[in-house]
């Protein structure tokens, strides 16, 4: 609700951002929309006209580069299975 609508990107991208990373705090996303969502942030990333999408995208980025393997083995978790189960 942050985003001034100008910019396809933000407008578009933080909000599908939002919704697959409430996905994957419940664990119900599945581990391939992980790839999906950095490649979304990417998109994001420098193609806005003021920083909100940058400043969307970067704590993604990040917590995607530092914590994928806890992100991947709650889906997993959550799943009932373990993550090779999930591969």
């Amino acid at each position: 609700h942050e985003s001034c609508g100008q910019c396809t990107p933000c407008r578009e991208g933080t909000g599908w951002m939002w919704r697959v990373m409430e996905r994957l705090v419940s664990g119900e996303a599945e581990v391939e929309e992980i790839d999906m969502l950095l490649d979304v942030t990417k998109r994001v990333e420098g193609h806005t006209i003021c920083a909100l999408g940058d400043a969307a995208a970067w704590p993604v980025q990040g917590l995607i580069r530092h914590f994928r393997g806890t992100i991947e083995e709650r889906i997993a978790a959550r799943r009932g299975g373990s993550l090779a189960a999930a591969e």
